[in-house]
């Protein structure tokens, strides 16, 4: 697996879907890369789905979470006019869902407020670590700023005191650390998520599902949840189900991984991906017969010898989900075979390298496949390259410096080779 920068265009025009659709094209046909098997990731936005219109296209998994953060996370209109009016009726009785979350609504706003005030001061400079800022543009930053005011809390209140200050000791007793606690526990999950999701030097398609699943189940009330926290995980529950999309691209991934391959997909879902995955083998041709060894030798010396790949991170959030066997049954085909197989090792590329000679065809069939990143972070990496290398001092560089800088940026550094 590699990521590369290919271009980074200035488009003059609307940002319409054509025009996006004009500008990816010319540059793929550049690079002789325009092909009719890609698959796009982008994120969510409407003329990215226009510019994407009718080709094989999935939406960013970590956008889509961020969705479910940022519509869970933060009232509604109806939801505030709801409030409002039980309110003024002075209700009595148990509280409304959005009542409950209007506690969780609430301790954000506090957070956020504390944050603003607290770097505006002299305060800021007197804590052992700096209080993170939300950002709406940054995945899982209201997490990132829940647990800096946490882990800051003692000393906030120490330094209130010290110097005074009558509007952050104000804002301090707002904050109920129990409810804080628990909902760092609960959204942390999503950052979990979000970092299994987000890696570029390795497959991370087939983790779209089961990272839905794992979701999920975390967020499951427990024994103990009060009920501002078991309103909280149904309200992300809800939003996992309308906003984290699970394409039948997808599930082929999934079936494609040896410990996802029993067990997670329906029985349903499991036929349409063999009848998926089986219409990409019948397109797939062998070229050259494995057991021709000065072909081999070949296709061996031209290829970089692989590196071995450490046990991936994501076994921490999905450990439970993979499995490690299956039932021994007659194989007939690559399919087939692979299906009933019992093998099963911590690292997906290993696998299917490894069966290059056993399985040609399906083996192909799972490096385009699993050559699909689940989000697209690593463009997100390169609009922050982008930012640093275009400041205020670099203002003047004209769009094909820029294009170069950061063409050069995404090359491998082949002194660690």
């Amino acid at each position: 697996m590699c990521s590369r920068i290919l271009a980074t265009r200035e488009l003059s025009q609307k940002h319409t879907g054509e025009n996006i659709r004009t500008a990816v094209d010319e540059i793929l046909e550049e690079f002789d890369a325009l092909r009719p098997g890609n698959t796009y990731v982008t994120d969510n936005a409407a003329n990215m789905k226009a510019a994407m219109k009718e080709r094989s296209w999935l939406g960013c998994a970590g956008h889509n979470l961020n969705l479910v953060l940022a519509h869970s996370l933060k009232a509604s209109g109806d939801e505030q006019s709801e409030m409002e009016k039980q309110t003024e009726e002075d209700c009595v009785g148990e509280p409304s869902q959005a009542q409950l979350m209007n506690e969780v609504w609430q301790l954000i706003a506090v957070c956020k407020g504390i944050v603003a005030h607290v770097k505006r001061s002299r305060i800021q400079a007197k804590l052992p670590t700096t209080l993170k800022q939300a950002v709406s543009t940054r995945w899982n930053s209201i997490l990132t700023m829940l647990k800096s005011i946490l882990s800051n809390s003692d000393d906030l209140k120490k330094l209130a005191d010290e110097f005074g200050d009558k509007k952050l000791q104000r804002s301090l007793l707002d904050v109920n650390v129990e409810l804080l606690k628990q909902t760092v526990s609960v959204l942390e999950h999503f950052d979990a998520a979000t970092r299994t999701l987000s890696a570029d030097l390795r497959p991370s398609l087939h983790l779209v599902y089961p990272t839905k699943v794992q979701l999920k189940k975390h967020l499951l009330a427990k024994d103990g949840d009060g009920p501002v926290i078991r309103q909280l995980k149904l309200q992300l529950t809800n939003k996992v189900d309308a906003l984290f999309h699970v394409k039948p691209l997808h599930r082929v991934a999934t079936l494609l991984d040896p410990r996802l391959k029993i067990g997670l997909l329906s029985a349903e879902e499991r036929d349409d991906a063999m009848f998926a995955v089986q219409s990409m083998m019948s397109e797939v041709e062998v070229v050259a017969s494995s057991t021709d060894t000065d072909n081999a030798t070949a296709s061996a010396t031209s290829q970089p010898p692989a590196k071995k790949m450490k046990v991936s991170t994501e076994n921490a959030f999905l450990a439970d989900l993979f499995c490690t066997s299956s039932t021994p049954a007659a194989a007939h085909d690559e399919l087939a075979s692979y299906l009933t197989s019992t093998e099963c090792v911590p690292d997906v590329l290993s696998f299917w390298h490894g069966k290059e000679d056993m399985w040609p065809k399906l083996s192909m069939c799972a490096k385009w496949v699993l050559a699909t990143p689940a989000t697209s972070t690593s463009s997100e990496r390169v609009f922050s390259v982008a930012g640093r290398t275009l400041d205020d001092r670099r203002s003047q560089l004209n769009p094909e410096t820029v294009d170069r800088l950061l063409f050069l940026h995404g090359l491998p550094d082949t002194s660690k080779q």
